[in-house]
């Protein structure tokens, strides 16, 4: 089992002390993994219905700041030395994708190959709007269509693509990215349409927590989520254990235990014994990689949390 931590790009992670603290938290608790969130614009009016909370409404509205993804994710890959790094995800239709490919290849090169792109088709349409970018509606074929032109720019010689959003042709593209064998693409989500395009594009599937769509909160729920990417696996001829399986918990890791409306105890709430068992109860499940939230309310406490998570919570050395 991996491990790592979510950073908001906004509030103490939105500046340069906060970020560097938080990073460098992370590597000498021995994570494997920091993730950064993608927002360019926050529009001033959402109606779109965030997937992630009960009522629909996404929390980052309230704070209005967001640092660019892949320019902080540099910014923290030259503040550490091993800790990899994960786009959480990276929205695949906010840049052009010869640009979003060049970006992402260029953070891998200086990072001596750690990154992992995590990839979602996005859910704000007035993000999308304000961007200026091709129609909402159209934002999965959109997804599909960068994520082959990204592969195909990371890996061919002489690289080419006559596609509907993506055209090239009679280009260099170098440096190539280090990562090897290649450089992995995650797909978040838990939908259908997400599932689908991890079986058939992803070298990872990296679902969310809590989608009240697609409750994925207990290792049983994960593990139905699981089987419905075995099956869409199948269907391709492609062998589902060829596909990493993370996971994003969205609530905090909190030493007080914690009840849902059912009156079940809340997995990653309670006392360390309690987490690591279900840590152990969603690796049973088939989770490969747990990324964390790294929640508080001012920096001192975001930090105390890492190093309670890395020192008191995590199982095994973490060196």
């Amino acid at each position: 089992m991996r491990f790592g931590i979510m950073i908001m790009a906004r509030g103490p992670g939105g500046r340069a002390p906060g970020l560097t603290a938080m990073a460098q938290r992370a590597e000498a608790g021995g994570l494997d993994i920091i993730a950064i969130n993608d927002h360019v614009v926050v529009p001033n009016g959402i109606a779109s219905t965030y997937p992630y909370s009960e009522d629909g409404v996404w929390a980052g509205r309230a704070v209005g700041e967001c640092l660019e993804m892949v320019t902080a994710a540099s910014f923290i890959a030259a503040a550490t030395n091993k800790i990899e790094l994960l786009t959480s995800v990276m929205v695949v239709p906010y840049r052009p994708a010869v640009l979003a490919a060049k970006m992402l290849a260029t953070l891998d090169v200086l990072s001596n190959g750690r990154l992992t792109v995590g990839c979602g088709a996005g859910w704000m349409q007035e993000e999308f709007a304000a961007l200026g970018l091709p129609p909402f509606a159209g934002r999965g074929k959109v997804t599909d269509e960068y994520i082959a032109a990204f592969r195909t720019l990371w890996t061919d010689e002489s690289p080419s693509m006559a596609g509907e959003y993506v055209q090239f042709s009679d280009i260099t593209f170098e440096p190539k990215p280090l990562h090897q064998p290649r450089l992995p693409i995650w797909i978040g989500g838990e939908g259908g349409a997400a599932i689908r395009r991890a079986a058939r594009a992803g070298d990872g599937w990296y679902p969310c927590s809590h989608n009240p769509a697609y409750p994925m909160d207990t290792p049983d729920r994960y593990a139905q989520g699981l089987a419905r990417l075995n099956a869409a696996a199948d269907k391709l001829g492609r062998s589902s254990a060829d596909i990493h399986r993370a996971y994003l918990a969205v609530r905090p890791v909190i030493g007080k235990e914690q009840r849902d409306s059912d009156g079940n105890r809340r997995a990653f709430a309670g006392t360390p014994d309690a987490i690591r068992d279900d840590i152990g109860a969603f690796a049973d499940a088939g989770v490969e990689t747990i990324i964390f939230p790294s929640a508080g309310r001012d920096l001192s406490e975001i930090l105390d949390r890492i190093s309670w998570l890395t020192e008191d919570v995590l199982p095994g050395p973490r060196t």
